[in-house]
């Protein structure tokens, strides 16, 4: 189900219930990172960041949710942009520590996939990992999960380049609502990327570009690339707009890229949602809040609840039920598109990930269980009830 359906949705099921019944609340939880006991079974995930990164910690919150209600513990480590080889060594020895994690899954940039996967294979442990991955690394894996490593169980990946297309759509539409063209009657763009040593950069560019390509009305003028800090977005945004002054549209890699491109924006004296355009490619809260606002136009990604999928879909594995046999090993989430006319229903569908008892989404858990199914439209009923412990599962 798309988010652009929602606001029905949540006038049919979730208004009620906020309005009813307050949400449960559940006792207190470790962090994410605190450590399982010498006997319990635990995964290790392994994630980009960068200085005062909010999008991260919302994915290894809801990923701890997850882990948690289906008892097993979960250990995040965190690879610097600019200091990502110098940690390489951390990360291994997190692999090789005994007892050996149950099952990794690693999001990575160039050249760290093949070294975490040997160790993996060294230890037995495996793997999920969330890409896209350059061509070439991928092929120095194998070219595909479960070929020349036998325990790389399966690839995630984000459709970048339908993220990057969708949200230059919205910006562009955005744009020529507001009667936003240069002299010639062109929607100016211009584009601050993400860090080049992650290929979903460049897939994010590419569905800028296409676009652009695709509308008349529009020209691409330049793409920077950055480390996605929003200081970066913030200067990227005003040298692009000295540079070339009728831009309109600033398209963005990142709710933070977004967010700096905005202080940049008033900076020179425009308007953000009424001069000037931007979004991101993260669906945050903070990016959400901020699109509410009408500081944003726009954020697109998939949501949280991806990364808490991933969880299920490694623990479901180790407990010998093998989720390739329905959805393969290279699975994609599709993109959620949220402007001003949904921000809200959908902050609100994602302030849920505490509430929700994934215990339900698991086939282990629920041994009837047809298919998997992780769209948004299940979340009322999955919320957890204090009234019965049990989802009505296996042990």
């Amino acid at each position: 189900m798309i988010l652009e359906q929602i606001p029905r949705l949540l006038r049919l099921c979730l208004v009620p219930f906020f309005l009813v019944a307050p949400l449960p609340v559940r006792g207190s939880t470790p962090g994410p990172s605190s450590p399982p006991g010498p006997e319990a079974l635990f995964l290790v995930v392994f994630t980009p960041t960068t200085e005062g990164n909010t999008y991260w910690p919302e994915v290894h919150r809801a990923m701890a949710a997850a882990a948690e209600d289906l008892g097993v513990g979960i250990r995040f480590f965190e690879f610097p942009v600019d200091d990502r080889f110098a940690k390489f060594r951390e990360g291994a020895a997190l692999l090789r520590q005994d007892p050996a994690p149950a099952g990794a899954i690693f999001s990575v940039a160039f050249g760290q996939a093949r070294p975490l996967a040997e160790v993996a294979r060294e230890r037995g442990i495996p793997f999920l990992i969330q890409g896209p991955l350059f061509p070439e690394e991928e092929n120095a894996l194998g070219g595909a999960p479960r070929k020349v490593f036998s325990n790389w169980t399966g690839t995630f990946r984000e459709d970048e380049e339908e993220k990057g297309f969708l949200l230059a759509q919205t910006l562009i539409d955005a744009a020529a609502a507001r009667g936003r063209h240069d002299g010639e009657g062109f929607i100016q763009v211009v584009g601050i990327g993400g860090d080049t040593s992650w290929f979903g950069s460049r897939l994010r560019e590419a569905g800028l570009r296409r676009a652009v390509e695709a509308d008349p009305r529009a020209q691409l003028l330049q793409t920077v690339p950055t480390r996605w800090t929003p200081e970066e977005g913030e200067a990227m945004a005003v040298r692009l707009l000295q540079r070339y002054p009728q831009v309109s549209v600033i398209w963005a890699a990142s709710d933070q890229l977004a967010l700096g491109a905005v202080q940049g924006i008033r900076s020179q004296g425009g308007s953000p949602g009424e001069t000037h355009f931007t979004g991101g490619l993260d669906l945050s809260m903070t990016g959400l809040r901020a699109v509410r606002a009408g500081t944003l136009t726009a954020t697109v990604a998939s949501s949280v609840y991806s990364y808490a999928e991933l969880v299920v879909y490694l623990y479901d594995y180790l407990q010998g039920i093998d989720f390739a046999d329905e959805i393969g090993t290279d699975f994609s989430p599709r993109p959620y598109r949220v402007t001003g006319d949904n921000a809200a229903q959908v902050l609100e569908l994602l302030k849920m990930y505490r509430e929700v008892d994934y215990r339900r989404f698991s086939k282990h858990h629920n041994p009837g269980m047809g298919r998997y199914d992780f769209s948004l439209s299940r979340l009322p009923e999955l919320l957890d009830d204090p009234g019965n412990s049990s989802p009505g599962a296996a042990p």
